[in-house]
């Protein structure tokens, strides 16, 4: 059975195509990953991310001051995941926020031959079988924040306790945050060097 995540993503962009939706966090494995041993299934089954996809074909000089017809689609993500603190190491929601237009490619030396330049759209090796949903789970991975943290924390974890009587009389900063993975792989993504290395 064909998933309804999987498109032609070429006449997706050449159409001018619009699609949105909802999709699941346990639908999203490696998302899965990054939740909190704390919280319970049921609110698990519950969290629900929304995206909209959109396709766009258009002219672009090039150049030898010619035009060539390229295509692209712009991806947004949105919805809250659950995290852990790393200043008070308790479950909280992080509202996450992604929208990235890339350039659809044909393969995977045309992607690697574009040149390193900021202004440059990322490069996406399309197919007639592409599969959305891999591309959606990605971009919510990469807008993970670097060092998950409440804006104020309930309570404070007993590590981080500082009275002689194990009451907090303050709230130190870790000596070392804890950074997820992927959204350190995000940083570097969004911030190529400035000297093109």
């Amino acid at each position: 059975m064909m998933s309804e995540y999987v498109v032609d993503l070429f006449e997706f962009a050449r159409t001018g195509r619009v699609a949105e939706g909802d999709v699941r966090l346990t639908a999203l494995p490696r998302m899965l990953t990054e939740v909190p041993a704390e919280v319970a299934e049921a609110a698990r089954a519950e969290q629900v991310f929304h995206w909209r996809v959109e396709g766009a074909e258009r002219k672009v000089p090039r150049a030898d001051g010619k035009e060539s017809i390229e295509q692209f689609i712009t991806l947004a993500v949105t919805g809250p995941m659950w995290l852990e603190c790393q200043r008070c190491m308790k479950p909280y929601q992080e509202p996450l926020v992604s929208e990235t237009t890339f350039e659809i490619v044909h393969d995977e030396a045309a992607a690697e031959n574009r040149p390193l330049d900021e202004d440059e759209l990322e490069a996406l090796v399309g197919s007639k079988q592409f599969d959305l949903l891999s591309l959606i789970e990605e971009e919510l991975l990469l807008a993970l924040p670097i060092v998950p943290k409440h804006t104020v924390c309930p309570a404070v974890h007993d590590s981080l306790a500082t009275g002689s009587d194990g009451l907090t009389e303050s709230v130190p900063e870790p000596e070392e945050d804890k950074p997820s993975p992927f959204a350190a792989l995000a940083a570097l993504k969004r911030s190529p060097d400035k000297d093109g290395k």
